[in-house]
């Protein structure tokens, strides 16, 4: 007979949790389902070295450091009768069994197409990169989540390269200006015509000081990219968490006591976003945000009854990135 009787429950139920590190390359030359490669001679076999889906995602592979993977998913469209909504039917089929990958890509780049697919992206917690060789096609679009980049050379994936710093980096932790993009040449693209796709919040590549460079890092209605995939990154974040929080326990109490539980997943996640240069840090390296709870006996009844609780707000600050400054200095004798 034991003396000591010790038993131990597991509180470690897993949870699905969102990937910010896999592209997509949505493809169109032929009909083929979806398949994640870490090589790029696997994309060879299936698809040809002369296939779009190939030089997307060597232009992928190619970035140093590169994602491990890359996903395809393809449908076979017709370039010139096809209806771009056709290609939005098969990322809706294809998110109900493969909804892990976070990059949209696409080897159709024709206005339509791409604004179908903006359109689609905007509706989802995912962000579409795609290059263009049309400078006025920013200038149509308004999407949070879409940042096209113009680029003469249809050949130059520009923007599908640029997913693969995306992949590798935290969200929030880069900013999209100032890249290098592996392989890439300069856009033949002159200043009034650059100044003219910033105001669109387009983007595209140049050398400046020598150096070859990504310019601006929008998505098309003008929010920077890095901002987007942070605050995708919060939103998500914060569900999973709370999501474990109420699986991994008998239950989150009506009370103040597991009203403080979801606080502090919350704030978990806040100072999480903090380290990876989302939110602002004070001089204290805390994340800089508040928090505005209701306690039970301030929640309406009706709430307690129904099991909901709505009484927290909070509000961060972003850090952003410097792209530019003005300097005043003064020489003395």
């Amino acid at each position: 007979m034991k003396d000591f009787v010790v038993n131990i429950t597991k509180q470690t139920k897993a949870i699905s949790q969102k990937g910010f590190g896999l592209p997509l390359i949505l493809g169109t030359s032929k009909d083929f389902p979806y398949k994640e490669y870490a090589e790029i001679e696997g994309i060879s076999k299936d698809f040809g070295v002369d296939s779009k889906e190939y030089k997307i995602a060597a232009k992928i592979f190619s970035q140093t450091p590169s994602p491990q993977m890359i996903a395809i998913y393809s449908i076979l469209y017709d370039e010139v009768a096809g209806e771009p909504n056709s290609l939005v039917t098969a990322l809706n089929t294809l998110i109900e069994t493969s909804n892990d990958w976070y990059f949209l890509t696409c080897t159709n780049n024709s206005d339509e197409v791409v604004q179908e697919l903006a359109k689609w992206t905007d509706t989802q917690m995912k962000v579409f990169f795609i290059t263009t060789q049309n400078l006025g096609l920013s200038a149509l679009m308004e999407n949070e989540n879409t940042a096209v980049y113009y680029h003469n050379d249809e050949e130059d994936f520009i923007g599908e390269g640029l997913v693969a710093i995306g992949a590798v980096n935290n969200p929030g932790s880069i900013t999209f200006k100032f890249k290098t993009v592996n392989g890439s040449k300069p856009a033949n693209i002159n200043t009034t015509e650059l100044n003219q796709l910033h105001k669109d919040n387009g983007n595209s590549y140049i050398r400046k000081m020598g150096v070859l460079q990504t310019t601006e890092g929008k998505m098309t209605n003008g929010e920077y990219i890095d901002i987007v995939m942070g605050v995708h990154w919060l939103q998500s974040k914060m569900e999973e968490e709370l999501m474990y929080l109420a699986v991994n326990n008998k239950k989150i109490p009506y009370s103040n006591e597991g009203i403080s539980m979801i606080v502090g997943v919350i704030t978990s996640v806040l100072q999480r976003g903090a380290d990876m240069g989302i939110i602002l840090k004070d001089e204290n390296d805390k994340a800089v945000y508040d928090i505005k709870v209701l306690k039970r006996e301030e929640v309406p009844q009706n709430d307690v009854a129904n099991r909901v609780y709505k009484g927290i707000t909070w509000n961060a600050k972003l850090e952003g990135a410097i792209h530019l400054s003005n300097i005043n200095g003064t020489v003395l004798y």
